[in-house]
């Protein structure tokens, strides 16, 4: 920046720059650093969410050592750090857990991960709705269901694995999941009547060929 006085703009860039980036793991393997780089991060908004994974990335992040208070139940269910909000408080009231701000077109939280006892009965619901898909749709709702993407053989293989590895698999939601079932359902149906509409053609075309002899 320019002695001179009055000015505040700065043509060339900053002196002083990082040649590699900062990695959290790179001398500490630890178990409670594995736990951070794959924690979730949710019942948020994508600001607060960003917040918490700078901390988390520059090892800023200070874990709670026992459960906070809840501003709006006044009970001691707040078992994240820097959230205010229980997580039943903060899908009831649709509100960030941590600014409070409430879902809008201008804040877009991040929905809450299913509990133990969540995921037990939608994998329960699950298991009925597939039984009447083919084989062929049952093992591709499956590998939605299970968060697989097929590979791309034209990825780059200079991509580094423990970067791929580090990031969290990202499992679909109860909606986007029956959203997946639908879809395979109305295919199937489509399906359905193309093969109707093949036989029919056919049965037309020999019926022709009958009375033309």
């Amino acid at each position: 920046m320019s002695s001179k006085r009055g000015d505040t703009k700065r043509s060339r860039p900053q002196r002083h720059q990082n040649t590699f980036a900062f990695k959290n793991n790179l001398h500490d393997n630890s178990t409670k650093i594995k736990k951070l780089n794959a924690m979730s991060i949710n019942e948020v908004c994508t600001h607060c969410s960003e917040v918490i994974q700078w901390k988390i990335q520059y090892r800023k992040y200070k874990p709670l050592t026992k459960p906070k208070t809840c501003n709006r139940c006044n009970e001691r269910n707040v078992k994240k750090a820097y959230h205010v909000l229980c997580r039943d408080c903060a899908l009831a009231t649709k509100q960030c857990a941590k600014c409070l701000k409430k879902e809008g077109e201008n804040c877009e939280i991040i929905p809450a991960e299913p509990t133990e006892e969540e995921r037990v009965k939608l994998d329960i619901e699950m298991r009925q709705m597939i039984k009447s898909l083919p084989e062929r749709k049952r093992r591709t709702f499956l590998r939605f269901m299970n968060g697989k993407k097929k590979k791309n053989k034209n990825a780059d293989e200079d991509v580094n694995q423990e970067e791929v590895e580090e990031k969290p698999r990202k499992m679909p939601t109860r909606d986007e999941l029956l959203d997946k079932l639908e879809q395979l359902k109305v295919s199937e149906e489509k399906e359905d009547e193309f093969y109707d509409d093949i036989n029919e053609s056919d049965d037309e075309d020999d019926w022709i060929s009958d009375d033309g002899e």
